[in-house]
């Protein structure tokens, strides 16, 4: 499918999308009933399995140092960045997490623009095809592919730790820590049978949205200091969620689906792969653009809460003490309206209950 006269492949449709799952299913299940089915022998794949020991200490190894960065930073820099501009209690506790995820997926996804796009060693986003060019179990990932696989499984495997024991816990905790496992699981394997070419596509077109929503919370916490409202980051938050929300259904719902599910169903169909755990493989892959679609809904509860004037300002509303503010704002606006409407006393919106009820006796009285 590449374009005429260009290095880039063009994009599929979802139809196209969706014809090459359905025949990439119907194939390995007719494959699976047939007698003259062609066998990829499942011990040749553990003869060549490339995910050992020495690499499994490495991940363990980064997972640990990436705890003991985190805590350093936290303690060293964001701490006391909380201090010195005096934010809430609330979003003083909150904000080293945001600046040590913002910190990480900055930096890895900038490392992982530069090695799938910018490097020129490789044309994964280009030309997703090629992600299975030369593909072979008895071939190593590359250096800078490796450093980059190895660096990720680390983090997955310190965030698990860190979502029980570190994170503010959110209403999505508990889906987050099956997006964890799915992540290093999905990384494990990929990289075991040497599917790491499509798991850096896959790395590429998740990173990005983690860099604008970290950003978007960090402003939101910034926004009052020393009790006062500092409005360029209500700005700069309205703006980054704006973003977010662009590179979320950009990246994960149209780039990851049509660069990456469609290579490893369409392509292996077309390219007449055989390949060990291919249906494994795919099975990952589309729980995770599951999960994509779970947490895009948060963005359009959101977005709906903004459009009705339930929200007024960017907040993260899988938080429950966020979720607690919306639902007392609902309340209290409720009881001041009834009074105002009941009373007719007041045009504003903005009284407390306690004005409207002396209001009310005074206009008794009266």
């Amino acid at each position: 499918m590449a374009a005429v006269g260009t290095d880039w492949e063009d994009f599929p449709s979802y139809s196209d999308l969706y014809r090459g799952i359905r025949e990439f299913l119907e194939k390995t299940y007719r494959e699976a009933l047939s007698e003259e089915k062609e066998i990829y022998h499942v011990e040749s794949s553990w003869e060549y399995y490339n995910f050992s020991i020495n690499d499994l200490l490495f991940v363990i190894l980064l997972a640990v140092i990436w705890t003991i960065l985190r805590y350093l930073a936290t303690e060293g820099i964001f701490k006391p960045l909380a201090h010195h501009y005096a934010l809430t209690p609330t979003n003083g506790a909150k904000m080293p997490e945001s600046a040590w995820k913002f910190t990480y997926y900055l930096c890895a996804w900038s490392y992982c623009l530069y090695v799938v796009v910018l490097s020129g060693n490789y044309k994964f986003f280009q030309k997703p095809s090629t992600v299975w060019d030369n593909w072979s179990l008895r071939e190593s990932a590359p250096a800078d592919i490796y450093i980059m696989y190895m660096a990720q499984c680390g983090f997955y495997v310190h965030s698990l730790y860190a979502t029980l024991f570190l994170d503010t816990w959110r209403k999505d905790s508990a889906v987050m820590m099956i997006h964890h496992i799915l992540t290093v699981t999905l990384i494990s394997i990929s990289y075991s049978l040497r599917y790491h070419n499509i798991g850096s596509l896959v790395l590429f077109t998740h990173d990005l949205c983690d860099i604008f929503l970290e950003f978007t919370k960090l402003n939101v916490y910034f926004k009052i200091q020393k009790g006062k409202v500092v409005r360029r980051h209500e700005v700069f938050a309205n703006i980054t969620f704006f973003c977010f929300t662009v590179a979320w259904f950009v990246c994960r719902l149209y780039w990851y689906p049509m660069r990456v599910l469609y290579a490893a169903t369409s392509d292996v169909q077309r390219l007449k792969l055989v390949l060990p755990g291919a249906l494994l493989m795919n099975s990952l892959l589309w729980i995770l653009q599951f999960l994509n679609l779970y947490w895009f809904l948060f963005i359009l509860q959101f977005l709906y809460r903004v459009a009705t004037g339930q929200v007024k300002e960017v907040d993260d509303t899988r938080e429950y003490d966020v979720e607690r503010k919306l639902l007392h704002h609902s309340s209290e606006n409720g009881v001041l309206n009834g009074n105002i409407k009941t009373n007719g006393i007041c045009d504003d919106g903005v009284i407390s209950n306690g004005n409207a009820s002396r209001s009310s006796r005074r206009a008794k009285d009266e």
